[in-house]
């Protein structure tokens, strides 16, 4: 049974979300299922073919008592759909439209060294201005190779600063004579 994609799911539900309880409940109740849904049990009941539909309802209900009524009735659909497996991806879409709507962007940053507070503001910042975003929120990693400087990626885009790539640059432009 083919249902529909994450991101048709993740745009009905950020409709209801400006409607209803607001988008930042909807994340919060939405993280809520994703973590009930690590579960290698639940999902087996809940994608099970010869799990009877009323069974798979009623443990939506038991599952998740706390999140909004909409959100239960969402999950229950893209259940009885046989979708249950792309709800990650949809919560992951919702998340991308919630930060859209804020003029908000996400980036992962690797650098050779942790930054320091001060360094990670200059850098989300810096990342805002550069994406045209309010806010740039930061994910960071450390990977020594790069020797320094950074590499950030927004959304598609990949920003490279690191000075391994300089490095690499450099030694190009004199292997090529120039």
């Amino acid at each position: 049974m083919a249902g529909a994609t994450p991101r048709r799911y993740a745009q009905a539900a950020f409709s209801l979300a400006l409607e209803n309880e607001g988008v930042d409940r909807w994340e919060g109740d939405l993280q809520r299922v994703l973590e009930v849904l690590k579960d290698a049990d639940v999902i087996a009941l809940l994608s099970a073919p010869q799990v009877p539909e009323k069974v798979k309802l009623d443990g939506v209900t038991t599952l998740l008592p706390d999140v909004a009524p909409l959100i239960r009735n969402m999950v229950s659909i893209i259940v009885l759909r046989g979708d249950i497996m792309k709800f990650g991806r949809t919560v992951q879409a919702f998340g991308e439209m919630a930060d859209d709507s804020r003029g908000t962007a996400r980036a992962e940053v690797v650098t050779a060294v942790p930054l320091d507070d001060a360094r990670k503001q200059r850098v989300a910042a810096g990342l805002a201005a550069l994406v045209n975003r309010k806010e740039v929120v930061l994910t960071e990693r450390q990977d020594p190779e790069i020797v320094g400087g950074l590499i950030a990626r927004v959304g598609d885009r990949l920003i490279d600063g690191s000075t391994r790539t300089r490095l690499r640059a450099l030694r190009d432009d004199l292997a090529a004579g120039n």
